[in-house]
């Protein structure tokens, strides 16, 4: 371990070996502050003889948890049972032990933001409030915040009147569900804190916190952290304040600016070499976040050569600007840059679509992180439905999705009738059942008898079944294939593939973390529902679309930014307030810095808004940025290409043309087999990419 030190900074070194105080370790983009984190653990427990399970490292994404573990157990050479995990899961890991203290049985189920939305919907129904004026996504946004303390109920109240009782009826129902959100399992993590027999127990149980990100933190977390350290200071936060972006969500970037009044015996230390960016890219960071008030004060630095300059391109429309962006990235493609390589970031999710547009014309497959993503899509909706409902007696949000789900004859008037009974009967085979004997005819009987037999036979099933067979049974005795097929004749086959990657995925969960029957499914649910945008990121050769806010983390050698105008990065609703233009600038600062090689800007002189064209200027940030570091990039010069390392690639070969009757013409990726029944994956323009047997095809050229 020691011989390992060696390795690390100056700065590095210092954070590592430090554990007289407090500590806050500033960390600058790139400055490689989760090895600093893991080296920090491995010490603790190698050389200073920790037991590993008496340390917590709280991340806020469960990708940044697994790559933490990996990397520790990476450099221990063995597994090391440390509480590496997200303020979310370790809250849920304090109530799957101590629920009942607020009224909650321990196997309580997580709704996620579907789940939350689909219960706020049936409340405006049942309170006969507009649904235009009361979206489901927007109110759900309103008591996030309220909850998370953002803002209060009665500030809302002057917004939506009624929001007080939809408040109300929400937690209530929730509480009848035996269920928690999001905002829900930290509040009452706090809460389980703020006892003082649980609070002495888990303070004086960790011998150690780490709080990675503390930039991001909002006021519950705050206190959750405070709750377990104050007393001793056994706490290590890191965080960088020029990457706070998450205001709007409730992180106060106040946590770190204040970190010393909180512990007034704290170590400051800053990492401030990057080891990601070129110099050029990292002067003009340093540049544009120089120009915040808020802030403790860092310059990074970089031994990495200055490479090549900042690109600017001034587009005279939107579509120029999306045509320069996708024509730029196909002469990228053709040099050798790999898709995985390239990355195009925007202020806003509106501004895909233009982009998405461009970039199918090109014939270039990409990825959206954010989008559709694996456990957000409906056929595995629905059969997760089913597992919660076998599991989970009292969910009744996954009972009503699969009331119907595959069709049996039970629509809106027995789905009235079974909210009825919920009201009164508790558990939802009782009030299946109590359904069964008030439905006016034996078609309708059977239909809810038969599916009492279904969450049975699930069940039953959960104790023996390994996890693939477990989904494939729920699938089988649903009906719920046929209904795919009846249903979805031009991809029930696809979406099929997606419920039998679900078994595949708990599997390797089970697998994973050595679990199996009930307690296998309550965690795998647990762990999917808490999962992030980035945690949904696809793996293989494609050019990777985002927000600026989803990219937050990453780093790619080559990094497109979109749309620099006033009014859409700086947003518009940031330009009232001098916080919320620092808040802009340093979402800009976090972009710019996810570049390693380098870095293309972009704005329109003219841009669509509701219809019709409309002039814009562009992004004061663009000014900021010193001008000897930016070359500008005339319409004539568009080809040129970036200096990067070169990789084999068959893109320069012609690729044939294919053409398939409800997909149109296509361009050839690759060609598995041959003959007729050759599988050939190809890109079509509407639809992406496609794996079609040869016989379905026409070559074209």
């Amino acid at each position: 371990m020691k011989e390992l030190i060696r390795e690390l900074n100056q700065q590095q070194r210092e954070a590592v070996l430090y554990f007289d105080s407090p500590l806050l370790i500033l960390a600058g983009a790139g400055s490689g502050k989760t090895r600093v984190i893991t080296y920090k653990i491995a010490y603790m427990i190698e050389e200073l003889g920790f037991e590993p399970e008496r340390i917590l490292a709280v991340t806020f994404t469960n990708k940044a948890a697994n790559e933490m573990k990996e990397r520790l157990e990476g450099l221990l050479k063995r597994e090391v049972p440390v509480w590496v995990m997200t303020f979310h899961s370790f809250c849920v890991r304090l109530l799957r032990a101590h629920s009942v203290r607020l009224g909650y049985k321990p196997n309580f189920v997580i709704f996620d933001s579907d789940d939350k939305k689909r219960l706020i919907k049936e409340i405006i129904k049942d309170l006969n409030l507009d649904p235009d004026l009361y979206s489901p996504s927007t109110i759900a946004s309103v008591i996030s915040n309220v909850k998370n303390g953002t803002y209060s109920l009665d500030s809302m109240n002057l917004y939506y009147e009624n929001i007080g009782q939809i408040f109300e009826l929400y937690n209530k129902r929730l509480k009848e569900s035996n269920a928690l959100d999001f905002d829900d399992l930290l509040i009452c993590g706090r809460d389980l804190l703020a006892q003082e027999d649980l609070k002495r127990r888990y303070s004086d149980y960790f011998r150690y916190v780490l709080i990675d990100e503390y930039q991001d933190t909002n006021r519950i977390q705050y206190e959750i952290a405070l709750s377990l350290t104050k007393e001793k200071g056994n706490i290590c936060v890191v965080g960088d304040e020029d990457q706070c972006i998450y205001t709007w969500r409730g992180a106060n970037i106040e946590n770190i600016l204040s970190f010393e009044r909180d512990f007034p015996n704290a170590k400051v230390i800053k990492l401030e070499k990057n080891y990601r960016c070129s110099g050029t890219i990292l002067k003009a960071a340093n540049a544009v976040i120089a120009n915040n008030r808020k802030r403790k004060g860092k310059t990074l630095f970089t031994e990495n050569p200055d490479g090549e300059p900042i690109r600017l391109f001034a587009a005279e429309s939107d579509v120029e600007e999306s045509q320069f962006i996708s024509s730029t990235i196909k002469q990228f493609l053709k040099k050798g840059v790999k898709p995985s390589d390239i990355a195009v970031f925007y202020r806003t999710n509106a501004q895909s679509r233009i982009l998405e547009d461009a970039l199918r014309k090109e014939g270039i497959a990409y990825q959206i992180v954010g989008g559709v993503k694996f456990y957000e899509r409906k056929e595995i909706k629905d059969v997760i439905a089913y597992l919660r409902v076998a599991l989970f007696d009292s969910d009744v949000v996954s009972l009503l999705r699969i009331l119907n789900v595959p069709k049996r004859g039970l629509g809106d008037a027995a789905e009235k009738k079974l909210k009825e009974i919920l009201k009164v009967e508790k558990g939802n085979l009782k009030a299946l059942e109590k359904l069964a004997e008030s439905v006016s005819s034996a078609r309708q009987r059977k239909a809810v008898e038969d599916l009492i037999e279904i969450i049975r036979a699930i069940r039953e099933k959960i104790p023996t079944l390994p996890p693939y067979d477990l989904i494939k049974f729920i699938t089988t005795v649903s009906g719920y294939k046929e209904y795919l097929q009846k249903e979805y004749r031009e991809d029930w086959e696809s979406r099929y593939e997606n419920i039998e990657e679900l078994g595949n995925t708990i599997q390797d969960f089970a697998e994973r973390e050595k679990l199996e029957g009930e307690e296998l499914y309550v965690e795998f649910l647990s762990t999917i529902t808490l999962s992030s945008d980035q945690d949904e990121m696809e793996e293989g050769e494609k050019v990777t679309l985002m927000t600026v806010h989803a990219s937050k983390g990453l780093e790619f050698p080559v990094v497109f930014i979109a749309g620099l105008e006033e009014g859409i990065f700086p947003h518009v609703r940031s330009l009232d307030s001098a916080d919320g233009v620092e808040e802009e600038r340093r979402l800009f600062y976090v972009a710019v810095t996810r570049a390693k090689k380098l870095l293309s800007l972009s704005y329109a002189k003219r841009r669509r808004f509701f219809g019709t064209y409309k002039s814009s200027q562009k992004s004061r940030f663009l000014d900021e940025i010193p001008s000897h570091l930016i070359k500008e990039v005339k319409k004539k010069e568009r080809s040129g290409q970036p200096a990067l390392q070169k990789t084999s690639s068959t893109s320069d070969k012609k690729p044939k043309i294919v053409f398939h009757k409800k997909f149109g013409k296509g361009v050839v990726k690759r060609v598995e087999g041959s003959g007729d029944n050759a599988k050939v994956t190809a890109f079509f323009a509407n639809y992406g990419e496609k794996t079609v047997i040869m016989k379905f095809l026409k070559v074209l050229a």
